[in-house]
Order: structure tokens, then C-alpha cells, then sequence
């Protein structure tokens, strides 16, 4: 099928392709890097936030989506005091909303 195309057609197609391969690939790396960022900057500021005794629980991975709704729906409704969550790690500024979430959800 490619025989009938010239050339120069051919050689065109495989730029265009180089162009949209390189473009592609650094949106992907731009991605990542965004992404390792945001982690990088959580993990100092959780980490300054534990030096001022904040609390930090993981819990194993969600069942479905209901479960984390469910875990969003009871921070709300049972914690006193600030806290941060990012997907399945958790902060509680709250010594005892740390303690009543772990008995609670692990």
C-alpha cells in the first residue's frame, strides 16, 4: 500500500510522525514530572506537619469507590480537628481523630 505514494510523501508521513513522537513524549515526561512534584512537595509538608505532631495513618487499598466515599463522609461528620488525605494516606492534626479513624477504618 505504500508503494503508492512518492517518495517525498513518504518522507513527509515519517516526520510528521517524528514530530508528534517527540511532542508526545514530552507531554508524558512534563506528566511525570508534574506528578513526582506534587509528591515531593506533600511529603515535606506532611513531614514539617508530623514535626508539629500531626499523625499519619495509611490504610490498605479502598474495597470500591463506596468505601472511600464512605471514609470522605466519616472524616467529615467525626473529625475535631485539621486533616489532610491523599488517596489512601491520611494526616490528622487531632490526636484522637487520628486514634478513632484507625479503629475505625484499619
Amino acid at each position: 500500500m505504500i508503494e503508492h505514494y512518492s517518495a517525498k510523501c513518504i518522507d513527509s508521513m515519517r516526520q510528521w510522525i517524528a514530530q508528534q513522537t517527540r511532542m508526545l513524549e514530552q507531554e508524558i515526561i512534563e506528566h511525570k514530572a508534574k506528578e513526582m512534584q506534587q509528591e515531593i512537595d506533600k511529603e515535606i509538608l506532611w513531614g514539617m506537619l508530623k514535626e508539629l505532631g500531626w499523625h499519619r495513618v495509611m490504610i490498605d487499598p479502598f474495597r470500591n469507590n463506596q468505601h472511600a466515599v464512605d471514609i470522605v463522609i466519616w472524616l467529615e461528620d467525626h473529625c475535631q480537628g485539621s486533616y489532610e488525605r491523599h488517596g489512601r494516606d491520611f494526616i490528622f492534626e487531632n490526636d484522637q481523630d487520628a486514634v478513632n479513624f484507625i479503629l475505625k477504618w484499619t
